[in-house]
């Protein structure tokens, strides 16, 4: 699936942040000091925060965590977000999104009336 209703080059990545924890299959590759700094662990879980600018309100929006559009994302295609921890309006109006769900790599939501061009912060948990 690709970004859908996101205006990619005005989006951005806030922060992306590897939980320092067990990675596929049992692999220990994470535990050797510093602790966690061993990049080619595999798998494991990660926070991301990232700014989504709506092109249009009330409009099905999808945010696909591995479509690269968006500078810093294009994660791996086994990639998959876990759960939404939170989806605000960062814009004047405030207003809630609906229909807020996952599948896969992608978070869905519509956007809500009023929105055209506001910025919305995602957050979520994923695993890849």
């Amino acid at each position: 699936m690709a970004n859908a209703n996101i205006t990619e080059a005005d989006s951005s990545v806030v922060y992306d942040y590897r939980m320092r924890m067990l990675g596929d299959n049992g692999e220990t590759n994470w535990l050797q000091s510093p602790v966690g700094s061993n990049e080619a662990v595999s798998g494991g879980l990660h926070l991301l925060v990232v700014d989504l600018k709506i092109t249009l309100a009330s409009t099905a929006t999808t945010f696909d965590l591995t479509d690269a559009g968006i500078t810093g994302l294009g994660k791996p295609s086994g990639a998959s977000v876990l759960t939404v921890l939170g989806l605000n309006n960062q814009s004047g109006a405030f207003e809630i999104p609906a229909d807020i769900r996952v599948s896969g790599s992608t978070v869905l939501f519509t956007s809500p009336a009023g929105t055209n061009t506001d910025i919305f912060r995602l957050s979520i948990l994923y695993y890849g």
